[in-house]
């Protein structure tokens, strides 16, 4: 999937763009402030249904405007044709987001991320290994996502039950009904663990050949923890501990407590790496999780790298643009100086945000 055509309307400080892109590289450059970043924002809502800066939709919408717009085709990657999307978020909560595919109408953000898969690296992407699990079992699920197209629908059920267990709980109703919803649970519990543990195992030589590279003077142990004990079935446990989740009002146990393990040298790699390893880390993950991606569904990504100079020096930059070129993926990148060496791309495109925004 590559984006061919990009239009974006009253989104942070982008009246107006309208871009026909590179298939490959596409430098974006220009002093700070220009609308670099937020270029770069605008593309990954049509993959994910949010902003990767905030949570809060309205302070995307251009000063006092009552709307934004992105809209893309996007071209397939199985064949030639082409995929319309586009989102429309209102700045009044009354009026609902409208959601096109292929000019058919949809309220649901989930049918725009299934026709565009976008992997962000930014100056803030290190906290995939500093901060909670909840991002590292986002990151497992982004690849098992767009590799399994029954993934969907197990999450959401697991999620439906989750919450109907956890609404018992808080309510302080009758637990005797905890046992209609405890093995289902616990089934769509150990499926989505197992789905996990294949697809780490399967990211793993990938992820590993690119650290050799990135970072070949540390050695690393990705291991999964599935969110309750080894040896023993989520049934189990969950009637062991009915007492200490209606005490706490949820659910403690289960594959939504589940973490990704990340050690360097046998130590946490978030306590033993500087920021600019943390940051080669990270690109290396997101680099193997599209290399898999390639592998098994024939379907490609686009990177999106904001201000790829940060923490990085000109060693760690050429290796990152050298496995991005041997991809194939269509990549953005945002820079303050357009002196990005991409060795063997002819058909990279320079782009000077500042002449390309109307700001109307």
């Amino acid at each position: 999937m590559k984006i061919k055509r990009l239009l974006i309307q009253n989104f942070r400080n982008i009246a107006f763009l309208d871009l026909s892109p590179s298939p490959s590289f596409n430098v974006i450059y220009g002093a700070n402030g220009t609308g670099k970043t937020s270029f770069l924002e605008a593309i990954s809502y049509l993959g994910f249904g949010r902003s990767f800066r905030t949570s809060k939709y309205q302070s995307l919408i251009k000063d006092e405007d009552p709307f934004f717009s992105i809209s893309a085709d996007l071209l397939r990657d199985e064949d030639s044709f082409t995929d319309e999307v586009g989102v429309i978020r209102y700045r009044q909560k009354s009026q609902n987001s409208v959601i096109s595919v292929n000019t058919t109408r949809s309220s649901r953000i989930i049918d725009l991320i299934d026709k565009t898969s976008v992997q962000v690296i930014h100056p803030q992407g290190i906290n995939l290994v500093l901060e909670g699990p909840e991002l590292r079992r986002n990151f497992l699920d982004w690849g098992i996502y767009y590799t399994l197209p029954e993934y969907k629908k197990i999450w959401s059920d697991y999620k439906r039950l989750l919450n109907s267990r956890n609404a018992l709980l808080r309510d302080k109703q009758d637990l005797s009904y905890l046992e209609f919803i405890d093995n289902p649970l616990s089934e769509l519990s150990e499926n989505i663990s197992e789905l996990r543990e294949n697809y780490l195992e399967s990211l793993l030589p990938i992820l590993s050949e690119k650290l050799s590279l990135f970072l070949p003077d540390f050695s690393f142990e990705f291991s999964y923890s599935k969110g309750w004990e080894k040896g023993i079935s989520l049934s189990s446990v969950l009637a062991l501990n009915i007492e200490k989740d209606r005490n706490l009002g949820y659910t403690f146990y289960g594959c939504h407590r589940a973490d990704l393990k990340i050690k360097t040298n046998n130590f946490p790699a978030s306590e033993l790496l500087s920021r600019g390893q943390l940051k080669l880390l990270v690109c290396a993950m997101r680099l193997a999780q599209g290399e898999l991606l390639k592998q098994e569904a024939n379907k490609r990504c686009i990177y999106l790298i904001d201000d790829i100079s940060s923490e990085l020096d000109e060693r760690s930059r050429s290796i990152l643009l050298q496995d991005l070129r041997k991809s194939d993926n269509q990549v953005f990148i945002t820079n303050i100086a357009k002196d990005i060496k991409i060795q063997e791309c002819e058909d990279a495109k320079l782009i000077d945000i500042a002449s390309l925004v109307f700001n109307i």
